[in-house]
């Protein structure tokens, strides 16, 4: 019975995990980049959250500095503690006419941060920055050689836990000017999952109970004299 008690709590703790993770799915809905995060076992049955890395739809908003990626790569990112990843293209200028996240950290190019003194902005599929007419730098994509090894870290942002020399340049990565990638993910179908989840959830609970009764039963009635 005790072998019987333990799965039953362990298929309840992954239910509660799989919940929480569907909840999180659901209130990212609207984040611009998001990529759902799924639940998956390796092969000794422990259990991981990882990205689903999945392209989500272009929702086009004519802001020349909504930038989103067509296939494979990262924008990169200069933060506080470092260089970080992101889909998130929503972009905008602070006080010194420096683009950026969001959050303020600024988006790299291939010569740095990306300074934009000038009206008429251009960003071409290959993230060639135009202002004005003339060019100021071409925006830094990223990708990894395992894309597995990337955690989300908060605030749209990832960070890259492999070596260093894994981090490359995408081969086919198109920028889109003026659009924003919408999040990878599906209502129905994460709606689907949280009433999945949430029966499997109460049927592994009755399981305990059940435990707990026969239990009860054994200690108070079995041996008892007649």
């Amino acid at each position: 019975m005790q072998l019987g008690v333990y799965q039953a709590i362990r298929g309840s703790r992954i239910q509660a995990l799989r919940f929480d993770i569907i909840t999180n799915n659901l209130a990212n809905v609207d984040t611009p980049g998001f990529k759902k995060d799924k639940l998956s076992f390796d092969e000794f049955l422990q259990e991981h959250v990882r990205a689903d890395l999945s392209q989500g739809n272009m929702s086009y908003t004519g802001n020349p500095l909504d930038l989103a990626l067509e296939g494979d790569g990262f924008f990169k990112v200069k933060t506080p503690n470092g260089i970080r990843y992101t889909r998130n293209g929503s972009f905008c200028l602070n006080a010194d006419r420096i683009l950026v996240t969001q959050n303020g950290d600024p988006v790299l190019g291939e010569n740095g941060v990306i300074f934009i003194q000038g009206n008429d902005i251009v960003i071409n599929t290959r993230g060639q920055v135009t202002v004005d007419e003339t060019v100021v730098d071409t925006l830094s994509a990223a990708t990894f050689v395992r894309p597995e090894l990337l955690q989300k870290e908060g605030l749209s942002y990832y960070i890259y836990q492999g070596n260093q020399k894994e981090i490359i340049t995408p081969e086919k990565v198109f920028f889109r000017q003026g659009y924003l990638e919408r999040s990878n993910v599906g209502v129905v179908e994460e709606m689907t999952k949280m009433i999945e989840t949430l029966r499997t959830y109460e049927a592994y609970q009755r399981i305990l109970q059940t435990f707990d009764e026969t239990s009860h039963k054994s200690v108070n009635e079995v041996g008892r004299v007649q």
